[in-house]
């Protein structure tokens, strides 16, 4: 099983990393230190007025992410990882209470997490808090179709709310949450608040995948919302999608996101539950399928050039097309697991999809080898597209204590229709 040890404090800590335990030292600037890139101070400055449970929250997701990121999978699924973090105060880190955070990192990524706490020993001035904030409620944007969607759906109904993004490594993402920040900001006036922090090792990035990006991310919000005095933190994403029904028996654990999933939810509220912030997480689109969601926000009157700019946000799951023959690593895939309720999305919703994806844009054997490729992922959704849902596949699952079974079948055979619906190579 692959292991790593590391140990998350500011760079002006004058304490070392035990033997054996990687230093990550988090600038006390805003700014790259030489193991961490990030655009907030090891005190979150120049936000201001966060405070220290939700600074502490922050420290550790960030702590996960920088792990995962630089601890490359074995021969096997399951990583081995501990994380040592410097926080503002210990002693709200119960035993309980981090178990519950391993817990919910071992939901979303497959991992076994050990996470340790130790008193902040930096001697930075602990940022003032104010009671002098604009209670703007606080919602995710990450350059995808969902969250674009969210955007557009909840500024019709408050258009004081801000946007907070994690500025990802990958080019493509961060020029889709460029491409949606701009939109944005010539069809709303004023334009909305939209900041995209960066958070990543400063090193190669050894793994690939990044499961623990939801909790990151999730945190980096939740801090906004404590800066601003919110009360609420939107989180959106299809209700489809959220609910994560593996599509194939071999398909399942974390294999496939989590992020908003109910029992994420739930783990997520019982945290900031016992950290005292008074902060809801929100999924405003959890009753629907993205098609539904698409048809709704298109119900409403968007603002004009909204199809537009839904063309050039990022769904692909895999993003490997620039290591393909005639790829492009600009391009939705088309055939991924994610593209293809993107591409039922459209149809769904009756909506043109003009989006470049890679499927319709590469020929011959290029185009063949990007199919081969994703064989498994098509197998799959005819799999599960095969035969109608039944009660007992969605009872199987983990679901919260009172979650809605009955709900949660019709809500998949939703999303498994408009799946089902895309033409398939």
């Amino acid at each position: 099983m692959a292991s790593g040890s590391y140990d998350l404090r500011s760079a002006s800590s004058p304490t070392s990393a035990a033997n054996g335990v990687t230093p990550l030292r988090w600038s006390t600037e805003p700014g790259a230190s030489d193991t961490v890139d990030c655009d907030l101070g090891w005190m979150l400055d120049p936000w201001a007025g966060v405070s220290g449970a939700a600074t502490d929250l922050l420290r550790l997701a960030t702590g996960a992410y920088l792990a995962d990121a630089l601890t490359k999978r074995g021969t096997t699924f399951t990583r081995d990882l501990s994380i040592n973090v410097a926080v503002t105060d210990p002693d709200r880190w119960s035993e309980t209470l981090t178990n519950d955070v391993c817990d919910l990192l071992y939901w979303l990524t497959g991992d076994q997490w050990q996470i340790s706490v130790t008193a902040d020993d930096s001697n930075l001035p602990a940022p003032t808090l104010t009671d002098d904030k604009d209670e703007a409620p606080v919602s995710l944007l990450s350059g995808g179709l969902d969250s674009f969607l969210g955007a557009i759906h909840l500024l019709n109904a408050d258009p004081s709310i801000t946007f907070v993004g994690h500025k990802d490594s990958a080019n493509v993402i961060k020029a889709a949450q460029r491409a949606v920040g701009s939109w944005l900001a010539g069809a709303y006036k004023p334009a909305p608040s939209y900041s995209r922090v960066t958070f990543k090792q400063a090193e190669k990035k050894q793994e690939p995948s990044s499961r623990s990006r939801s909790l990151l991310f999730a945190s980096l919000g939740i801090a906004a919302a404590s800066m601003r005095g919110s009360s609420t933190l939107y989180i959106p994403e299809n209700g489809y999608t959220s609910l994560n029904v593996p599509l194939h028996p071999n398909r399942g654990g974390a294999l496939s996101t989590r992020s908003t999933h109910p029992l994420t939810f739930e783990r997520m509220t019982s945290i900031l539950s016992a950290l005292d912030l008074d902060i809801t997480l929100v999924n405003p689109f959890a009753d629907m399928t993205k098609g539904e969601v698409m048809t709704s926000v298109a119900a409403a009157g968007p603002p004009k050039g909204w199809l537009e700019a839904s063309w050039l946000t990022i769904s692909c799951g895999k993003l490997d097309g620039g290591r393909m023959a005639g790829g492009d690593p600009n391009f939705n895939c088309g055939l991924c697991v994610p593209c293809m309720v993107r591409r039922g999305t459209y149809i769904a919703a009756a909506q043109a999809d003009k989006t470049k994806y890679l499927v319709n844009e590469m020929t011959g054997s290029d185009r063949d080898g990007l199919v081969s490729r994703r064989r498994g992922d098509l197998d799959a959704i005819t799999y599960a597209t095969g035969e109608p849902v039944e009660n007992s596949q969605i009872d199987a699952l983990s679901w919260p204590a009172t979650y809605d079974l009955d709900a949660a079948t019709d809500l998949v055979q939703r999303g498994l229709d408009e799946l089902a619906a895309v033409p398939q190579p």
